[in-house]
């Protein structure tokens, strides 16, 4: 049940004393979600931990998302989003002759949020058991596919490529992988189109 302490004190400012409206607050909990579903996953992480992540209440959190898996979908809306920025800043930066590994590389350094690759991962692992977020995660891999060959002009077979790349970059990146920076560069050599275009 949602109490209207509930509503009276989830968002207030601890130094201003500023009251943050709900739709303010609809934009900061899936910050906070991403870490604890990058951590935990869809049915181990808690609406209660996402709550206090964010300085708010659970019950404050139902009543800004329906339910945990709401919640989850939107948080990968954010991850999406956050990807596609940074492939775009790092595509529209590329060097001339710059191989798709090193520009994906530096894809990663611009990501809004260090934990998105982690989520993204969770995302395809709930989709295995949830049709509702299979066909979420489904559409969220061809927007970033397109996305992609917007900005490179490659084919369909070197997009696909070049996101075989970023799934290895994302087990590198959680595993830690001390050898990443040499199968980058043997990717760089052999795997995907030698250059990629500079969007005008």
């Amino acid at each position: 049940m949602i109490t209207t302490a509930a509503f009276r004190d989830a968002g207030q400012t601890a130094t201003t004393g500023r009251r943050h409206t709900a739709d303010e607050r609809r934009a900061q909990v899936p910050e906070a979600a991403i870490h604890e579903f990058a951590l935990h996953g869809l049915h181990q992480a808690t609406v209660a931990a996402i709550g206090a992540r964010a300085k708010i209440s659970q019950p404050y959190v139902f009543a800004l998302f329906r339910d945990k898996k709401t919640l989850f979908l939107v948080a990968q809306d954010r991850v999406r989003e956050d990807i596609m920025a940074a492939l775009t800043a790092a595509w529209r930066t590329a060097t001339p002759g710059e191989p798709p590994a090193l520009t994906l590389q530096r894809s990663y350094r611009l990501l809004a949020n260090p934990d998105t690759p982690r989520c993204q991962f969770q995302g395809y692992a709930a989709a295995a058991a949830t049709p509702e977020i299979r066909e979420h995660m489904r559409r969220g891999y061809q927007e970033i596919f397109d996305r992609i060959q917007r900005l490179t002009g490659a084919d369909e077979t070197s997009v696909a490529r070049i996101i075989a790349m970023s799934l290895l970059l994302n087990l590198a990146t959680m595993l830690e992988l001390p050898s990443l920076d040499r199968q980058i560069g043997q990717i760089s050599r052999s795997g995907c189109p030698p250059t990629v275009r500079r969007p005008a």
